[in-house]
């Protein structure tokens, strides 16, 4: 008979964490899991401390319907911006890393982005919730199970990355996946697809796959948010209002306010005419309820809900804050996008169709061209670049972004020679004179630099970087411009230094102009954005109108696209161009008492009339120190 030892080596954190592989999942929901761990903390939420779902009732059933306990697999939210549902989506990594631990992901349009979510929300949320804390390591440079895009815990990973990454979108099986903010999303990446698609193709080998979409809406019939939307029963938040209580679902269009005053907002019920204050908002809330709008499309697979900003929480985005949003967006296109978008959770209607072009030729001006009405502050241009000519056109601002077009120009000549860049030099140095007299100079000129490239970093490289850039053109950027990137020209081959280049959002401004270009004067009233011309030919205000936006397939996709209906559209171009100008010096930012300044610093007065300036000689070709001049309020 064999010695028995008197002791056994016994790994009990193996043992006790197979006995935990065996234990049945909790039986919590999302909403319940969150109420019990979740810690809000002071660096990532207004309201620090304990998650209450009761702050906002209507993520309480979105949240269940995130549950590993639930048997909805996809789950769709059209919302406005800022109601809690990216924390919603925080809540759900959280419960499935505790109690059903699982391979995650959560997308956000960017890298960037994503970055910027793990260190902001989702580290602080892991930090102060003692299930998770002891559970995850703090994020390490060199320990490759805890970075800031991938956290590892026993039974799972979560991964956060971009839509632009397709590498990531595109390997290991996931069983829970977060898609936020899906309008943001590149429609193809890397030449590789959807990113959606990518990312849900990654979900089909778990029977319990759980996928939260989730995005403010853009453009109608090219969100797709709205798409998602469209398959799913479309439920919406009924409340019941103190005049009559009868449920009904909250609606911009029955706020009423004395105009000017948006502190005097209340709520018409639909139903009995009476109007409700906003202090009534928690009461009402807490006993909303979520119904289908669509029943017949109800399944046990699929759940979509749609609500707007007028449910946020008493002390979050108000009803005064709506209608002050409201008030100073109406007669800005651009503006009034962005509240219906993140404001009203809709997408926007966009109008397709060119202005008409005889319209803005019968409504020219007289006022001559070359001289510089009075009211103009300042001066910017674009420069359009073609194989055999540059064209510009000199566009002057006043106050409310009114504009006057002053002139326009043509250098012809071969744009891979030094001719027309020079004609370009002596007129950008040029002044023009106002009606008092008052000289002002072009502060600032955009430079397309999509054609002949090099030239044109070349010419802008010799040029003041604070009155002088080159610009690419971005169909999808959501922004006018965006902060310029440093790159190096090249002269016959070799680096000849490095000159910053501006990203402007072509697409953005096109719709922002074409707004502008449908307004009319009411009653002699000039509207905010209002475009003067002078007695221009026919075939500028052709050019102006050239494109429409129009809805096309992409790669399966639907997707607007300016198209052309006119050939020559440089005029379209050139305005463009300037407006980026007028972005790029701060148009957008500037208070009435900023433009007042502007105005008020402008003293030079001609004598007579304004000389041309001698022409400048090439510049010398060698290195030369300068401080960057990028700041316009710094000249």
């Amino acid at each position: 008979m064999k010695d028995t030892p008197e002791y056994i080596d016994v790994d009990y954190d193996y043992i006790l964490g197979f006995i935990e592989g065996l234990a049945p999942t909790p039986l919590l929901t999302v909403s319940e899991w969150s109420d019990e761990n979740r810690y809000l903390s002071s660096e990532s939420s207004a309201e620090p401390g304990r998650w209450r779902t009761d702050r906002t009732p209507y993520l309480k059933k979105i949240l269940d319907c995130l549950s590993p306990t639930s048997t909805y697999k996809k789950v769709v939210a059209q919302k406005a911006s800022q109601q809690g549902f990216s924390e919603a989506g925080l809540n759900c990594i959280g419960t499935y890393m505790d109690i059903s631990p699982c391979p995650i992901m959560y997308i956000m349009p960017t890298v960037n982005m994503a970055k910027g979510l793990s260190k902001s929300r989702l580290k602080p949320m892991i930090e102060n919730c003692p299930t998770l804390n002891k559970k995850i390591r703090p994020a390490r440079e060199r320990d490759a199970d805890n970075t800031v895009l991938e956290k590892s815990f026993a039974g799972g990973i979560l991964i956060l990355t971009g839509a632009n990454s397709a590498a990531e979108l595109a390997s290991r099986p996931i069983r829970v996946l977060i898609l936020d903010e899906v309008d943001r999303y590149p429609i193809d990446v890397d030449n590789e697809g959807s990113p959606m698609d990518l990312a849900i193709t990654r979900t089909l080998t778990f029977g319990n796959r759980k996928i939260f979409i989730l995005s403010t809406p853009t453009i109608t019939g090219a969100s797709a948010i709205e798409n998602e939307i469209e398959d799913t029963d479309k439920q919406m938040f009924f409340v019941p209002l103190p005049c009559c209580g009868v449920p009904q679902v909250l609606e911009f269009e029955q706020l009423r306010w004395t105009p000017g005053k948006p502190s005097t907002v209340k709520y018409e019920c639909k139903h009995c005419g009476g109007l409700t204050e906003e202090r009534h908002k928690a009461k009402f809330l807490a006993a909303g309820e979520w119904i289908a709008t669509e029943p017949e499309k109800s399944n046990k697979d699929t759940i979509g809900f749609i609500i707007n900003g007028l449910y946020s929480p008493l002390g979050w985005l108000s009803w005064k804050d709506i209608v002050k949003e409201f008030e100073a967006a109406k007669e800005d296109t651009t503006k009034m996008k962005t509240f219906v978008n993140t404001k009203l959770g809709l997408p926007y209607a966009e109008k397709t169709d060119a202005p008409a072009w005889e319209n803005l030729y019968n409504r020219r001006e007289d006022y001559p061209i070359g001289i510089v009405p009075n009211e103009v502050v300042f001066l910017t241009s674009g420069v359009d670049v073609q194989r055999d000519r540059l064209e510009i056109e000199v566009v002057g601002w006043c106050p409310n972004k009114i504009s006057y077009s002053i002139e326009k120009a043509v250098f012809i000549g071969d744009t891979a020679g030094k001719k027309v860049w020079q004609e370009l030099r002596e007129y950008l140095s040029k002044q023009f004179i106002k009606d008092d007299l008052t000289l002002l100079p072009i502060r600032m000129t955009c430079i397309d630099s999509g054609f002949n490239t090099a030239y044109v970093y070349d010419f802008c490289r010799t040029m003041d970087a604070s009155a002088v850039v080159p610009i690419k053109g971005q169909d999808t950027q959501v922004t006018i411009i965006r902060p310029p990137k440093a790159v190096d020209t090249k002269r016959t081959g070799k680096t000849a230094g490095k000159v910053k280049v501006w990203h402007i959002g072509v697409s953005v401004i096109k719709h922002e102009l074409y707004g502008w270009l449908r307004q009319e004067k009411i009653e002699g009233d000039t509207p905010p954005g209002y475009c003067h011309f002078p007695q221009y030919e026919p075939e500028y205000f052709k050019g102006l109108t050239a494109e429409q936006i129009e809805l096309k397939v992409v790669k399966g996709y639907k997707k607007y696209q300016w198209v052309k209906k006119y050939e020559r559209n440089e005029p379209l171009d050139m305005r463009v161009y300037a407006r980026a100008a007028a972005a790029i010096i701060g148009i957008d930012r500037l208070t009435p008492k900023m433009w007042d300044k502007l105005k008020a610093g402008y003293t030079h007065k001609a004598k007579s009339k304004v000389e041309e300036p001698p022409a400048q000689p090439e510049p010398v070709k060698k290195k030369i120190k300068r401080k960057d001049k990028t700041d316009f309020w710094n000249r």
